[in-house]
């Protein structure tokens, strides 16, 4: 009894100090003091079988969202290789796991300002100490959150920015088309081939763009199509993640829309472009395939939708996953603009209805400032939130 009034202070003491370093582990957001909601046992690599995706033996559904890329003060595309930010990331992750997202689809090269980089004769440099860093930083940012991620390497935006003359012959020469792939991809799919929560690989956005826009020089479709297939090679010859395109409209993704009136009046390149002829006519290599689909679906588009379209339908026989790679990140109806087929959709049921019809996962988009009217985090939320409280086994198995 002598000794209780020390134990006492001894006791509050302590729990003093606890409550202190817990406050800071909370508004550090570290995993290691902030637990992720949905902790996963072991993000496993992820296998395809037939048109599912699995990990461990089970099928999973990727509840996924578009980060694109990071946010900053001047809205640039580019973060790799130049500013990156961890806290940030660390941020956004959080509040995947938090509403039950399990994928975040990234791009990797933005506009092209900054990666890859490129010598003064047009060819491509080994990615850069800096680079390698930022991007390491990045998927175990993902990891410590448990999300898988899809690099997205190009988009169309690089062969219309500062460097669009430099990126238009990487893809029209083919030694510069080489230089990419043994000085940047090769490198980058190697290093990460053996990191399960990279899922696999989106090789371009919206490529239809660079042959459809005259901003981005409209350049030969086949030759588009020969840089796509070459990488796709590549990547199966060095790496054993998955590859796709995350083509801009199904009529450019599938066989069913051969003829599909695009509001060009040209449609001489609709149907699958994509297909292993397809991309083997351009580059007669047996590894110049896609594994799954990613193509993507807004309202302005008159083919219907993912939610109300099956996978056997849509996408000629449905043989292969099919993961939709963009859409609109809220509740399409009447008042959506350009909704050409007065769709009527919630994202509580969008992302469902996608499942029921055969489809692999669903990345409802977002661009970091949600300023671009094509969706916000709270809009995909509420579609991942009913997604897993339906089938919580498909989001984390």
């Amino acid at each position: 009894m002598r000794h209780l009034p020390v134990l006492l202070a001894l006791l509050v003491c302590y729990a003093a100090c606890k409550k202190t370093e817990h406050t800071a582990g909370e508004n550090a957001g570290s995993p290691a003091k902030q637990s992720p909601v949905a902790r996963i046992n072991a993000v496993g690599s992820v296998s395809i079988s037939g048109n599912k995706f699995y990990v461990n033996g089970k099928q999973i559904f990727f509840n996924g969202i578009n980060t694109a890329w990071q946010k900053q003060n001047d809205y640039s595309l580019d973060f790799l290789d130049r500013n990156y930010d961890p806290n940030w990331w660390n941020a956004e992750f959080a509040r995947y796991n938090q509403n039950r997202i399990n994928l975040a689809r990234i791009w990797i090269h933005g506009s092209g300002a900054y990666s890859p980089g490129i010598d003064g004769n047009g060819y491509t440099l080994s990615p850069s100490s800096r680079f390698l860093s930022d991007m390491d930083g990045l998927v175990q940012k993902a990891k410590d959150w448990n999300i898988y991620i899809m690099p997205t390497f190009w988009s169309f935006d690089m062969a219309k920015g500062s460097k669009a003359v430099q990126f238009r012959n990487i893809i029209t020469d083919i030694n510069k088309t080489n230089s990419y792939i043994n000085n940047f991809l090769i490198p980058i799919v190697k290093r990460y081939n053996s990191v399960p929560n990279i899922m696999g690989y989106d090789l371009c956005n919206e490529p239809e763009h660079i042959w459809r826009d005259a901003d981005c020089g409209r350049l030969d479709r086949n030759k588009v199509i020969r840089f796509l297939a070459m990488c796709a090679a590549a990547i199966h010859k060095n790496s054993t993640k998955p590859v796709t395109v995350g083509s801009m409209w199904i009529c450019f993704n599938s066989d069913r829309y051969i003829g599909y009136n695009t509001y060009t009046g040209d449609n001489r390149y609709t149907g699958n472009n994509y297909s292993n002829a397809s991309l083997q006519a351009q580059f007669n290599d047996s590894q110049a395939y896609l594994d799954f689909w990613s193509p993507h679906w807004y309202a302005w588009q008159s083919s219907s939708g993912p939610f109300a379209t099956s996978i056997g339908y849509w996408l000629d026989n449905g043989n292969k996953p099919a993961l939709i790679g963009e859409t609109y990140g809220g509740n399409v109806s009447s008042s959506t603009p350009n909704n050409s087929g007065n769709y009527n959709i919630t994202m509580e049921n969008y992302y469902k209805q996608s499942y029921w019809n055969g489809y692999a996962g669903v990345c409802a988009w977002k661009n970091p400032w949600e300023n671009d009217g094509y969706g916000s985090f709270n809009g995909i939320a509420a579609g991942t939130n009913a997604f897993y409280t339906a089938y919580p086994a498909l989001v984390y198995p």
